[in-house]
């Protein structure tokens, strides 16, 4: 009987992760949707056999320090406590929990491979969606007008609110396609994912975010260090960036920042963050409070700005939750890749070092925008560190670190 039931909740976790995948393209709703069921067969799987020897992974000992500090951060919470409480339990528990959901469901090489099949079939409709929202005037994933961005450009934003959202989900896809190129043998997959890169690649020139722009090259930059000679299928990916920049539009909108009032609300932000930092450097004002605490410190800056997230991941954590929270979080980053990288260095494994060039390329782009703290892309962030992990699991060599 216990073993029925263990198979009905491993089939219900794996299932829930595929589709998790797939909708992290799609939709708020059914993300959370296949979340919970994920949470469900893991919960009943835990209970029947509760097996936890794969959590013992060193840099999982930061992780464990980033929840302490930021749970210390609530004493300076005052009286937005209730919203730390609940971005504490509610939201960074839960998306660390999906952390470890994903290592210890995917457990074998056909899940990871229906499990990223799914999630790059989510990608092309979102992809398709986005491209013809801006050729077409419509996108038919969510229904959404195109976005307009400072000095009128057109951006396309696909089943995502933002442009520079819609921006740093691909970033997380495109490294994907071209480390896969590496991996398949057959012809016919290989045309497949050219043409998929090379859509992305307009795709994510479309959204006209710099920020992914940037985060783009730079996981790139990482996958030609790494890769070598393997990098050849990706060409055909700069001449598509290179013919674009051709257009005015694009190395105008790369430039904007330069000219007067470009970035200048996100310098505020920032500026923000900071005088909330020199007030809490080491324990911050309280996690998940700093839009709440936002129009008390933007007011010599600008009274009349809405509030709004930092658009810097790292300034907003050190903000809420102090340095030594941010530098927990840093550390495990840190030795996660220290471990990928010379994983890959023994093994050659294509699918690893495409998985961190995407996770590289998120964090950059968490830089300028928000990502940590919108649901989908969080979502997406740690969905993707639990395949990292779990990929490493699943190699002999990761006791090379």
């Amino acid at each position: 009987m216990k073993s029925k039931a263990y198979k009905l909740f491993s089939i219900i976790g794996e299932y829930s992760l595929c589709g998790l995948l797939f909708s992290l393209a799609i939709s708020n709703a059914m993300v959370e949707i296949f979340v919970g069921l994920a949470f469900f067969g893991f919960i009943g799987r835990k209970i029947i056999k509760p097996d936890f020897k794969y959590l013992k992974f060193w840099p999982n000992i930061f992780l464990v320090l980033f929840l302490l500090f930021s749970a210390l951060s609530l004493f300076n919470s005052g009286l937005y406590l209730h919203k730390s409480i609940n971005a504490l339990f509610g939201k960074w528990m839960q998306y660390l929990g999906i952390y470890i959901i994903v290592q210890d469901s995917i457990y074998d090489q056909k899940i990871i491979k229906r499990g990223l099949l799914l999630f790059l079939f989510g990608a092309s409709l979102a992809i398709i969606s986005g491209l013809s929202q801006y050729y077409l005037g419509f996108e038919f994933l969510r229904n959404r007008g195109i976005g307009v961005v400072n000095g009128g450009v057109y951006a396309i934003t696909s089943s995502f609110n933002h442009y520079n959202a819609f921006g740093g989900y691909l970033v997380v896809v495109l490294p994907l396609v071209i480390a896969l190129l590496s991996t398949v043998n057959s012809s016919v997959q290989k045309v497949i994912l050219l043409i998929f890169s090379l859509f992305s690649t307009m795709a994510i020139m479309l959204t006209f975010s710099r920020g992914s722009w940037l985060a783009v090259a730079v996981a790139f930059i990482f996958l030609s260090i790494f890769s070598k000679n393997n990098l050849k299928w990706s060409l055909p990916v700069f001449l598509v960036v290179i013919v674009m920049f051709f257009f005015p539009v694009f190395h105008e909108r790369l430039f904007f920042i330069f000219k007067a009032g470009g970035d200048s609300d996100r310098f505020k932000y920032w500026l923000t963050a900071w005088k909330m930092i020199n007030a809490h450097p080491f324990l911050g004002i309280g996690l998940g409070t700093f839009m709440a605490n936002f129009t008390k410190y933007i007011h010599n800056l600008d009274p009349y700005i809405s509030p709004s997230y930092a658009h810097n991941c790292y300034l907003q954590i050190w903000a809420e939750t102090g340095i030594f929270s941010l530098a927990s979080f840093m550390a495990f980053i840190g030795g996660l890749g220290c471990i990928g990288i010379k994983t890959f260095l023994a093994s050659r494994d294509f699918l690893l070092i495409g998985l961190l060039a995407g996770v590289l390329g998120f964090l950059v782009h968490s830089f300028f925008e928000s990502n940590l703290y919108s649901l989908r892309l969080v979502i997406l962030f740690w969905v993707w560190i639990g395949l990292v992990v779990a990929r490493l699991r699943k190699s002999e060599l990761v006791n090379v670190c």
